[in-house]
């Protein structure tokens, strides 16, 4: 429990201190290339979290199974608005309607 609880931590803290210090350093005076670049952080991390499940789920490369739908609809929302929270709302929408279907 108290090693889980320090890898989320360790996680926060990843995501969370490369964006968070600039900006308490430098306030207001971030050129628009950096605050840009702070931008596409979040979405890296996340793209580098949900890859390996994606494309190796049995720890071997794989091409994905139906389950890929949701990723698809996930990255053509993330697209279309570039805002996560639409893309993982269609990305789960996509596997629930899935789930449902299959059952």
């Amino acid at each position: 429990m108290s090693r889980d609880l320090l890898v989320i931590v360790g996680m926060a803290l990843g995501v969370y201190v490369p964006k968070v210090l600039p900006l308490v350093l430098l306030s207001g005076r971030l050129p628009p290339g950096v605050r840009r670049w702070l931008g596409y952080v979040a979405p890296a991390v996340l793209a580098a979290l949900v890859a390996p499940v994606v494309l190796a789920p049995r720890h071997q490369l794989q091409l994905p199974g139906w389950e890929a739908l949701g990723y698809v609809a996930a990255a053509l929302v993330a697209l279309a608005t570039r805002r996560m929270f639409p893309a993982i709302a269609a990305g789960l929408g996509v596997v629930l309607i899935a789930v449902l279907l299959r059952t």
